[in-house]
């Protein structure tokens, strides 16, 4: 292999893996003092809540920090302001994750057991909401009002979504327009929200607010999308979730209800869901379609059309630094494994 190629700009050889991606998103000014202060966070005076910590600090890709951090470089606003907002996003992303597992009866969460299956539903659902309390807690200041807004929008289609979806469960009429509204308020919104907030914190042009809350939104169909690919095509041992998790908890996500209008696959793959008969021959019958009908290559074809339509917005921006790494960051949503 030739020479990596230095980017004049960042001074940085340029990244083209996940690994190196996630590398310089750790190095963003201000992301180490988000971690100490989400341990800061994370916990109470109490007992307990140092128990259940590690949902928050035990890791993770910090998108959503990173985000705020990064869109934040396009303005003037202080560092600290900056610093908790990027934590009061990720407490957010925190709470909604441990109250998904309660939903999910999820047992693994990155590998290690969930709040839920380590304390049960209750000692995990009053942790969520600490979090949650603790995330709005950072933005009552006065400079922060419109993320507040924001924030409460993103948590409230959130909850909209998941309502909608638990009465859509095992539903084999589930359609991509019903998926892609299912998407937007579970994800997509919230990764725009991020993005405007960075740029909410401090001045920012109109063209820049909107450009970056543009990239954000495609950013989240694409990260959404992604991930419910990987739950087909991942492995446990790199994405620390069990395989096909989503289907067997009843979520039809794109890649099955791709498959649901497949003529050659449709009829027994419905069979698979209306019987919820999720044997280890059924699944492996719906992985191997999906790879023998197309399906994967399309839809990865569609989250790099995500990321390049993300990516095209960022050409309305100033050129910063922050620019190439939210261009390479877009790449590695594409890209990743977990």
């Amino acid at each position: 292999m030739g020479q990596a190629k230095v980017n004049k700009e960042t001074g940085d050889a340029d990244l083209t893996t996940d690994q190196k991606t996630l590398s310089r998103l750790l190095t963003l000014p201000g992301l180490e003092e988000v971690e100490k202060r989400l341990q800061e966070l994370s916990t109470g005076f109490d007992d307990y809540t140092p128990l259940f910590a590690k949902v928050v600090t035990g890791g993770g890709k910090r998108l959503r920090p990173a985000l705020v951090l990064l869109c934040g470089s396009f303005t003037s606003a202080p560092p600290a302001v900056l610093v908790d907002v990027a934590c009061a996003v990720e407490l957010i992303h925190a709470a909604s994750l441990v109250h998904d597992d309660v939903i999910d009866h999820a047992q693994l969460r990155r590998g290690l057991p969930t709040v839920s299956a380590q304390w049960g539903d209750h000692q995990a659902v009053l942790y969520g909401d600490f979090l949650f309390a603790r995330a709005f807690s950072l933005l009552t200041k006065p400079q922060t009002a419109q993320i507040l807004e924001s924030m409460t929008k993103a948590i409230s289609l959130m909850c909209e979504g998941e309502i909608e979806m638990a009465n859509l469960l095992y539903n084999c009429d589930f359609t991509e327009a019903d998926y892609y509204d299912y998407i937007y308020k579970k994800t997509a919104f919230f990764l725009s929200a991020c993005c405007l907030a960075g740029t909410q914190a401090g001045k920012a042009s109109q063209t820049v607010c909107n450009a970056l809350a543009a990239f954000g939104l495609h950013l989240g169909y694409a990260f959404q999308l992604k991930d419910d690919l990987l739950d087909f095509t991942g492995k446990a041992e790199i994405t620390g979730k069990p395989a096909l998790q989503d289907l067997r908890e009843g979520y039809l996500t794109l890649p099955v209800i791709k498959l649901l209008q497949h003529p050659l696959y449709s009829t027994y793959t419905k069979k698979i869901i209306t019987d919820r008969n999720f044997t280890v021959q059924n699944l492996r019958f719906i992985r191997q379609s999906l790879d023998e009908s197309g399906i994967v290559t399309e839809l990865e074809n569609d989250v790099r059309n995500f990321t390049a339509k993300a990516k095209q917005y960022l050409n309305l921006l100033p050129k910063k630094p922050g620019r190439i790494i939210l261009a390479r960051l877009a790449d590695y949503i594409a890209q990743r494994k977990h």
